[in-house]
């Protein structure tokens, strides 16, 4: 990719007889560009991947260990941290019986409780049963997040109608709208929404350079179940082709695509044409 570069920005701005570029086109065309070398770089990671057969920023499995360690000390950390304080406030909110110190104890009760779903979601995904969950239970992280949130926007909404103007205005109605779009962002990636098209680029590249023996690539799905992506591929090679030569290309492609960070689990099919309507056509309900 080192041959490809992306031309010099010259926006030139004239105001007597030639042509003036507005700000909003300049900042359009910068974004353009900022876009295109976002992509040139997604290119550039695949191509390493391609000829290391690892992700240049991936982690070694002591590092994983390590990192999952840290993050399990923060949690039991922060949950210690915010029962002290919580326990705090409530002494205080009985003394005083300030609405604002009430407010206050209920955000280290949210704090706590959050805490509580960050140790409950980890343990669960940490101790998968395959035989009642075959995909596993990453998914559990999301529903975590939505249930928090929903508890969020409840109580934020309690505490619109029980506190007094200035308190709507500085607690209430930020902590509601932050919330409510958590949930919405969590709920966009439980029903499958399709990946953006840099993304979808990025697998096209990396799918088209996997082996010499691709002819066409058919069809490339990735949409949203839970926090990751799940990849669907269709490939197609030479029609006389031996059969374990296909496989072996098509489960190489497969392993290759779950290694990207953002892919839960990818699902390649080889075909030897391309010409038939697509597959697995979503069900239409009367």
């Amino acid at each position: 990719m080192d041959k490809f570069q992306l031309p010099e920005r010259r926006l030139e701005t004239h105001h007597f007889g030639f042509t003036y570029i507005s700000k909003r086109r300049r900042r359009q065309i910068a974004e353009y560009y900022n876009r295109q070398e976002k992509l040139l770089e997604s290119f550039n990671e695949v191509e390493s991947f391609t000829e290391l057969g690892i992700l240049p920023q991936a982690l070694t499995e002591k590092e994983v260990k390590q990192l999952a360690r840290s993050e399990k000390t923060a949690i039991y950390a922060s949950n210690i941290a915010n029962l002290v304080l919580f326990l705090a406030k409530v002494y205080a909110s009985v003394e005083s019986r300030s609405m604002a110190v009430i407010a206050s104890t209920v955000d280290s009760l949210l704090d706590l409780l959050s805490g509580f779903i960050l140790w409950f979601t980890d343990y669960a995904m940490r101790t998968p049963n395959h035989y009642i969950y075959p995909i596993g239970k990453q998914r559990m992280q999301p529903v975590g997040i939505v249930v928090f949130a929903s508890v969020m926007a409840t109580l934020g909404l309690q505490i619109l109608f029980e506190s007094g103007r200035q308190l709507i205005t500085k607690i209430a109605l930020y902590t509601i709208s932050n919330w409510s779009g958590t949930v919405m962002e969590n709920v966009w990636s439980l029903i499958g929404r399709a990946a953006p098209p840099e993304y979808i680029a990025k697998l096209t590249y990396l799918i088209w350079n996997h082996h010499e023996e691709i002819k066409k690539i058919d069809t490339i799905r990735a949409y949203t179940f839970g926090i990751h992506y799940f990849v669907e591929a269709d490939i197609v090679l030479p029609e006389d082709m031996s059969l374990s030569h296909a496989h072996n290309i098509g489960e190489a492609l497969q392993e290759k695509l779950e290694q990207l960070p953002e892919v839960e689990r990818a699902f390649v099919h080889v075909d030897f044409e391309f010409t038939h309507h697509p597959e697995h056509n979503p069900k239409r309900t009367n």
